[in-house]
């Protein structure tokens, strides 16, 4: 009978590959699928895994968002920096051994390299968040023959590594119009200077309408690009006393009062107490009070920058700068 087949040309069908019981309900547990999809699935792609999750989802069986119920508590921060601008995001997975997945490690850097370029410059100078909805939506490669948007390059590597990947934070800087930023990425990946365990980056404008020469802001990025690598170290959560909003000082205070007031001492003692305790808070947590641990003898970091700008003979400021870790 195979035979006449063949002669009259028509196709014989291919015997499916046998599938384990394993299989399938691994399978079911990664896609939420039915039983009978996920053996169908399994025997179409002859028992691979990431086939089958796609031949799934294909068939709308299966659900990235299934796995994101999960948590990502481990991932990598990609940094891109060029010119006076810079891109910073935070790409979450679900274990260590994922992290260092070369689709997982490529996906990284190219939510980096999306972030950078399709989401619009800053309006001004300084740091901002990006709305992770807006850039979801985003495509992730600058083509007009690909338009496959961020959050379906998500959903596809959750079927290659079947894991919970998640986008959990971008951002922009920019030093504008004149300035510098400078970047750094601590615990940078073998071959890939982009993507680490933690990164910062640091925009320091120029003010005046003159502009500043190649070689002032040539310097200026070594000033910017050692602060970035101080930021990663010391961690400060905001830029100067000014930009502390009033209820996390308020919240402080509240606790430092409390403390303070179990010492049984008098109350214009407690009130020298409290003030000298939310000194050491604003040092501790805003970037120009705290001493720079990368230059020698840690000068402040405001004394740093204001020396800086007199030996350039450049009006300078901290504009804003990011930290992201995993």
């Amino acid at each position: 009978a195979s035979s006449a087949a063949a002669r009259l040309g028509l196709a014989q069908a291919r015997p499916l590959a046998s599938v384990s019981m394993a299989q399938i309900k691994e399978l079911r547990v990664q896609t939420s699928a039915p039983i009978s999809d996920c053996k169908k699935a399994l025997e179409a792609s002859e028992g691979d895994m990431a086939q089958a999750f796609d031949w799934l989802r294909q068939r709308g069986a299966a659900k990235a968002s299934d796995l994101e119920k999960r948590e990502a508590k481990e991932g990598l921060v990609g940094l891109v920096v060029a010119g006076n601008e810079a891109a910073l995001v935070h790409v979450g997975c679900e274990t260590d051994f994922s992290q260092r997945n070369d689709n997982f490690v490529a996906f990284v850097t190219e939510v980096a390299q999306a972030a950078f370029r399709q989401v619009p410059p800053p309006p001004s100078s300084g740091s901002f968040e990006v709305s992770l909805e807006s850039f979801l939506a985003q495509p992730i490669q600058q083509s007009e023959s690909t338009k496959t948007s961020v959050s379906d390059a998500v959903s596809d590597l959750v079927g290659k590594i079947r894991e919970n990947i998640s986008v959990k934070r971008v951002a922009r800087v920019a030093a504008l119009p004149q300035g510098v930023v400078g970047g750094y990425v601590h615990g940078a990946l073998p071959g890939n200077p982009q993507v680490g365990a933690a990164a910062a980056a640091v925009a320091i404008g120029v003010a005046g309408e003159a502009l500043a020469t190649e070689a002032q802001l040539s310097s200026l990025r070594g000033v910017a690009k050692k602060l970035a690598m101080h930021v990663v170290a010391a961690k400060p959560k905001y830029s100067d006393p000014g930009s502390v909003p009033p209820e996390v000082l308020e919240h402080e205070r509240s606790i430092l009062r409390a403390q303070a007031s179990e010492s049984g001492k008098p109350a214009h003692i407690v009130d020298k107490m409290i003030e000298g305790r939310v000194k050491k808070f604003m040092q501790e947590m805003t970037l120009l009070n705290q001493p720079h641990m990368i230059e020698e003898g840690s000068p402040l970091v405001e004394k740093v920058l204001k020396q800086a700008g007199k030996d350039l003979g450049l009006e300078i400021s901290l504009d804003g700068f990011v930290l992201y870790t995993k």
